[in-house]
């Protein structure tokens, strides 16, 4: 066996060793969750279905040994079973990808009809003092201002459609934070991927007129550097959040490469009995190194602050609404207007007890692209049905 699955099943035994204790204890936390979910994938419904299931388990430790320093490790661990692990070339592979310096996201095992996977996603000791907050380890670094789409995202961009993974994925960095008041604050950040290319950007954040507005500069992936600006505040009830990013090729003599311009911004609005309603809209220059082609790559692909999409507008609107006080509908939409495409993503969330809740989320995708396999342009669509289980502890 590895010594990084060696690692990751001590780890694993700690935890639940230390939740045992946990009464007793008083400077450190254990909590998590466990859930299970079916996934459907089909072009019809008539037609042939690939059908997976996981068992996903997720552990959060905490240690605080003082008020100024505290230790974060958690643990993403999923058994998965079904046609993909057999059937596409290279599945197991592209589980275990891992994007950040540090190799922590194992197949511990690997078959031709099942995987457990193992992902240290977050790692990392923080230091507190007065003002000062510093970071060191694998850990979360979120820029950005809106839900969709976010071009301040620079170090750790997430996908929408991945809504099983709520913690999103982290940086190996080091990070300085230093307030300077009440809502403003001096933020230092760099982190190293996994092609040893490194990100280092400031960010400023200042209180004006009620609205919280942020400066950022660097450079990311040492590939380009970047100038970017956000917001969130409200107009009269609507919430109103946005944020923009120039992306300039760092190598000017490298053409393949070129300058790029993402901007978004979002309205929403909750109602008295906590329905909500979202329209958020983004603009990006489609660069010529764009990796994203087509529908397939983009719901697949490791997303980058530089590359949201694959057509320049993009437009998403939301509804929620509680039906009851123990089951939520939602209802989210996405229109791609330069391709003719949309994406349809309804979901009901009920709550079958305090910490036990029962969800079914639906994803179809429909537009005329290029084939992801032939290149030759065509009528596409793709849907997803998924059935959870999830037991928060």
């Amino acid at each position: 066996m590895k010594k990084q699955s060696i690692i990751l099943f001590i780890l694993v035994f700690f935890s639940f060793s230390l939740q045992a204790q946990q009464k007793k204890e008083k400077k450190w936390s254990l909590e998590g969750y466990i859930s299970y979910m079916n996934s459907n994938m089909f072009d019809s419904i008539s037609n042939v279905w690939m059908i997976d299931n996981q068992l996903h388990n997720r552990l959060n430790f905490e240690w605080f040994p003082n008020n100024k320093f505290s230790f974060v490790a958690q643990l993403r661990s999923r058994f998965i079973y079904g046609n993909s692990v057999l059937l596409i070339p290279g599945y197991a592979k592209m589980i275990e990808t891992e994007t950040a310096y540090l190799n922590m996201n194992k197949n511990v095992i690997s078959e031709k009809n099942f995987l457990l996977n193992m992902n240290m996603d977050r790692l990392y000791a923080k230091y507190s003092i007065k003002k000062l907050d510093i970071t060191l380890g694998r850990q979360r670094i979120n820029w950005g201002r809106t839900l969709v789409w976010n071009p301040n995202d620079i170090f750790n961009t997430y996908s929408y459609f991945d809504f099983d993974y709520v913690e999103k994925p982290g940086s190996d960095a080091l990070r300085l934070q230093y307030y300077t008041g009440a809502s403003s604050s001096i933020e230092l950040a760099a982190s190293i991927n996994n092609s040893s290319r490194g990100t280092v950007a400031a960010k400023w954040i200042i209180n004006k007129w009620d609205y919280d507005f942020q400066l950022i500069a660097g450079e990311m992936e040492q590939h380009d550097y970047i100038a970017g600006f956000g917001w969130a505040g409200a107009i009269k009830n609507l919430a109103f959040r946005g944020e923009a990013t120039y992306f300039h090729p760092i190598n000017s003599a490298d053409t393949l490469r070129e300058a790029s311009f993402s901007s978004t911004f979002s309205l929403d609005y909750t109602f008295g009995n906590a329905a909500n309603i979202m329209f958020q809209v983004l603009y990006t220059k489609i660069p010529k190194d764009n990796p994203i082609s087509n529908f397939t790559s983009f719901y697949t692909t490791n997303l980058n602050a530089k590359y949201l999409s694959f057509t320049d507008w993009n437009l998403f609107g939301s509804a929620t609404y509680p039906i009851t006080p123990l089951l939520n509908a939602t209802f989210a939409i996405m229109y791609y207007p330069n391709v003719n495409a949309f994406f349809l993503n309804p979901s009901f969330d009920y709550s079958l007890s305090d910490n036990l809740t029962f969800s079914f989320v639906y994803q179809y995708f429909k537009g005329n692209y290029p084939n992801a396999l032939t290149g030759i342009k065509q009528d596409q669509q793709f849907q997803f049905a998924f059935l959870r289980l999830k037991q928060n502890f």
